[in-house]
């Protein structure tokens, strides 16, 4: 049990770096104009709603790194990233009222998402790869 506690605890952990390095992501990429020469309407205020919000998120996105995985690091945090961006892709942004893949933001708004995601995604993997998990 104290093994599992202490695991789940560096997943959430690690998922919590993941979100602050998706949030910032985002956040550079509107901040800097890459989205905008994508022709995606995604630039994120810098304020700390948004980032506690990613955090908590991120945390809880972590525990993906409970699911066995043997390849390398940078692979796993990709790979297990598509998990997030997909269910905001298919479900969280269509919900409020984007449309499926979130297009009315713009034709490439999933590739925005599915990188931003992967910058978190392999930044919590470093984290766990790091601590040797």
């Amino acid at each position: 049990m104290r093994e599992f506690i202490g695991n789940f605890s560096a997943y959430f952990t690690a998922g919590c770096l993941g979100g602050v390095a998706y949030a910032l992501a985002l956040w550079a990429m509107g901040h800097h104009g890459f989205t905008r020469w994508l022709g995606v309407d995604i630039a994120p205020y810098l304020s700390n709603a948004y980032l506690y919000q990613r955090i908590v998120w991120g945390g809880i996105c972590g525990l993906i790194f409970l699911l066995p995985w043997q390849k390398s690091w940078l692979a796993r945090g990709f790979f297990l990233s598509l998990i997030p961006a997909g269910i905001m892709l298919l479900l969280l942004l269509p919900m409020r009222g984007y449309g499926p893949g979130a297009l009315s933001l713009g034709a490439l708004t999933p590739l925005v998402i599915i990188l931003a995601c992967a910058i978190g995604g392999i930044a919590a993997s470093g984290l766990l790869r790091a601590q040797g998990k």
